[in-house]
């Protein structure tokens, strides 16, 4: 699977990531637990922030969705759907990094076989060459004493 998460993104991450930690932003989960930008990009989990996503888009929709003659604070809408950008974003950001981090390591796997498996096809002269060419390098290091 292949995370669609842009520069554009990860600029306007920065952006609210900044913005959130001027103005000291808390964001609540399900059970009242206050969540800090801090806590909110490094040590939740994603399913949390998927979870308190799902809350601030129905908190939303219930705002959005109040009778039509009684007037919405649009600054607290507008408060919400940047908190729910924010935790979107987030969400985007992690998704990434676990995408980095897994073909790093799947990189690297295959580099390991890679090697192995030219190491294996080397014939008992090409590894003399090269067991040759190493006594020779370190023949070659002035001694000092």
């Amino acid at each position: 699977m292949k995370i669609n998460f842009t520069k554009d993104n990860f600029t306007r991450l920065v952006n609210l990531v900044a913005s959130a930690a001027m103005n000291n932003l808390v964001i609540n989960t399900k059970m009242g637990q206050p969540l800090n930008i801090v806590e909110l990009l490094h040590t939740t989990s994603i399913n949390t922030l998927n979870n308190i996503k799902a809350a601030l888009t129905t908190k939303l929709r219930n705002i959005e969705d109040r009778d039509e003659w009684i007037e919405t604070n649009s600054e607290e809408l507008e408060k919400i759907k940047l908190q729910r950008e924010l935790v979107n974003l987030i969400v985007g950001w992690r998704r990434w990094k676990l995408e980095i981090e897994e073909n790093r390591r799947t990189k690297e796997e295959l580099t390991k076989k890679l090697e192995e498996l030219k190491e294996s096809t080397k014939t008992p002269e090409d590894k003399i060459k090269e067991l040759e060419a190493k006594l020779a390098g370190l023949d070659s290091a002035e001694d000092f004493q």
